[in-house]
């Protein structure tokens, strides 16, 4: 058993699974399908589009009826997401803005140094004169990858001193549709473009990963553990679903 938290509003690459198409009222919609080792049928929408998942054993006539019986929430989501302002893409030149922790820190190159650091608001890539763009690109973002580990271990650690449990194992995620994950074995995932997010909303994250050691579920006994370790957990979920903006399209 695991317990996640979903990523509601974080761009991401193309979904993988079949591309189908399928109308509902006015509209003709395209979405990803796949099959997976599930029980029921699934939909999730976010920026890609709608994406469907489905048992081995459902039939295609039966996912298109379940996606129409759904199609107002459905036709309401896409909507939604159409009208909701999008982060640029980041082009990694001189100026721009990348959010770590929150805050702006404007990408400044130095050039012939191969080191990459964070200072006086600003980041510092240092690039040899034959270092292609997509190679610094590369190194950069292994550079904020490593920098939110380090800052994710450390608030790992206070949540869990203050749940009274060990420190658990930490692994970085890349998902696509979600924050963090607890697995019953103890270990924890967390995304780690959590580093672009404002500190308490990243702290939110963490405590309520850690509060899966004490309720692997969604009960009210869970989420009275997570409001001891963060008493704010309701503003944070809310602010967790508006926070887009923040997250740089890499």
């Amino acid at each position: 058993m695991q317990l996640e938290l979903p990523l509601l509003l974080a761009p991401s690459p193309a979904p993988a699974g079949t591309l189908r198409y399928l109308q509902l009222g006015s509209e003709i919609v395209g979405y990803r399908f796949r099959r997976a080792r599930r029980r029921s049928i699934g939909l999730a929408i976010d920026a890609d589009g709608l994406r469907v998942s489905a048992p081995n054993h459902a039939a295609m006539a039966d996912v298109e009826a379940f996606i129409r019986e759904k199609s107002r929430w459905v036709l309401q989501k896409l909507a939604q997401w159409r009208s909701t302002p999008r982060a640029p893409l980041l082009t990694w030149r001189a100026g721009e803005a990348i959010a770590l922790q929150g805050v702006p820190a404007i990408l400044e190159f130095a050039r012939d140094r191969k080191d990459i650091c964070l200072q006086d608001g600003r980041l510092i890539l240092g690039a040899a004169s034959n270092e292609s763009p997509a190679a610094l690109r590369t190194r950069a973002i292994a550079w904020i990858k490593q920098l939110a580990y380090a800052v994710l271990t450390e608030r790992l650690a206070h949540y869990a001193s203050r749940l009274g449990v060990a420190t658990p194992s930490l692994a970085l995620s890349s998902a696509r549709t979600r924050w963090g994950l607890c697995h019953a074995d103890g270990r924890v995932r967390l995304n780690w473009r959590l580093i672009h997010l404002p500190p308490q909303l990243a702290d939110y994250v963490v405590a309520h990963e850690l509060a899966h050691l004490r309720e692997m579920n969604h009960s009210a006994r869970f989420w009275k553990v997570v409001g001891t370790l963060y008493p704010d957990y309701r503003q944070a979920r809310i602010a967790l679903r508006r926070c887009h903006h923040q997250l740089p399209a890499l």
